[in-house]
């Protein structure tokens, strides 16, 4: 981690864990906290009619992973990004080791966590303005690749595959089956890939 004065030194936690933390240079440096999606769990929550409170939101999501994971909630900081603009959202959930934890060790090295965020999350912010309506927004990295598809504005899937350095399928093949498992057509969606591995993805 080498920051500048006024950037973030960015903490990665892998597939194995986090890597070495040093002792900020400065009390209250700032940290940003880069988890893999090999690590994170995403799903998508359609809004339910009725929703009153974030709190109810909170409960949907937790029940949900719990269904779909088979893992307590209670292990998870699980987050959802609840837009007004549409009925169907991101969930992600990142193990609270590393969302809870993680931040109280590198608090008491002297940083100041900003965030902890997952790689795609992280991705997609950067990009989302920039995105068409209908789209396959796509991190290679080098860990694992995350293929989310969006329709209308609207979240269809997600899924996480093996690194494309690893993968026994093309990209191309890739997003076609993930395109089919969510009753879409791959020709009618554009790719925007980012990451390390994106290049391989052509």
């Amino acid at each position: 981690m080498s920051p500048s004065k006024t950037e973030a030194a960015i903490l990665h936690v892998t597939r194995s864990g986090p890597r070495p933390l040093a002792k900020a240079p400065r009390p209250g440096m700032p940290l940003d906290i880069l988890v893999t999606d090999s690590v994170a769990r995403y799903w998508i929550i359609e809004r339910p009619t009725g929703l009153a409170s974030t709190a109810e939101l909170d409960l949907l999501a937790a029940e949900r992973f719990a269904s779909i994971y088979g893992d307590d909630p209670a292990d998870w900081a699980i987050r959802v990004d609840p837009s007004p603009w549409t009925d169907r959202w991101l969930a992600c959930a990142i193990p609270a080791r590393y969302a809870t934890d993680l931040p109280r060790t590198a608090e008491a090295e002297g940083w100041r966590v900003r965030q902890v965020q997952s790689r795609y999350i992280r991705e997609f912010n950067r990009c989302c303005r920039h995105l068409d309506a209908d789209t396959a927004f796509c991190v290679a990295a080098r860990e694992c690749t995350t293929i989310g598809l969006i329709v209308d504005g609207k979240w269809r899937g997600i899924r996480v595959h093996p690194p494309l350095t690893h993968s026994t399928a093309r990209f191309d093949t890739l997003l076609q089956r993930d395109c089919r498992q969510a009753g879409l057509a791959s020709d009618t969606i554009r790719p925007v890939v980012v990451g390390s591995l994106r290049e391989r993805a052509r």
